[in-house]
């Protein structure tokens, strides 16, 4: 189990929003911020990175916010759609719920991400999200940095174009409440 406290990141950019979250979470003397907490401001050198997903519809994830530098490496802009569409289709449910129970649990989490291109290149990167509270109903929100640990050069626009993200390693981060069990 990971605490709050006992995390070794490789991107500075997780670390940074690592702080911010938990800077967060006493200045708001909740267990899990609300959005409106949530002040980009604060971390406006890895808003390029950030992505905010939306949990409040069930089976979906929409991407409420997705930084440039993301849009960047995908090669288009996925603000308003399905997160799970990214994922590959045989893992597309699995996404999903380890999205959701991190967020309902709740508690943060840390994955090292592998994104394949058309192009066939592949990146890593790591990715560190902890949940927030919608203000106007509750639903639950993650806020995730995604920071490339592995860069790539790209040399035509159609080698961005992504095809799926997955998995290689996935940690939960304990904010007060434990983790739920991994699933293998």
């Amino acid at each position: 189990m990971k605490t709050g406290f006992s995390l070794e990141f490789e991107s500075p950019r997780c670390r940074r929003l690592h702080e911010y979250w938990w800077e967060l979470r006493y200045s708001s003397d909740q267990a899990v911020p609300n959005k409106s907490n949530f002040n980009p401001a604060a971390i406006k050198n890895i808003l390029p990175h950030i992505l905010i997903h939306d949990l409040g519809t069930p089976g979906r994830s929409i991407l409420r916010l997705v930084g440039t530098g993301i849009v960047e490496r995908m090669g288009f802009d996925p603000t308003g759609h399905d997160y799970t569409e990214f994922v590959a289709e045989d893992r597309r449910d699995e996404a999903y719920n380890e999205l959701f129970k991190a967020a309902s649990y709740p508690c943060g989490m840390r994955v090292v991400i592998e994104g394949r291109y058309q192009s066939g290149q592949v990146h890593l990167s790591e990715a560190l999200g902890y949940p927030l509270v919608a203000d106007d109903d509750g639903r639950p929100l993650f806020v995730f940095v995604d920071d490339l640990v592995e860069k790539l050069e790209w040399h035509q626009k159609i080698d961005k174009q992504l095809e799926y993200y997955r998995v290689r390693q996935r940690d939960y981060i304990d904010i007060g409440f434990g983790v739920p069990l991994a699933q293998k």
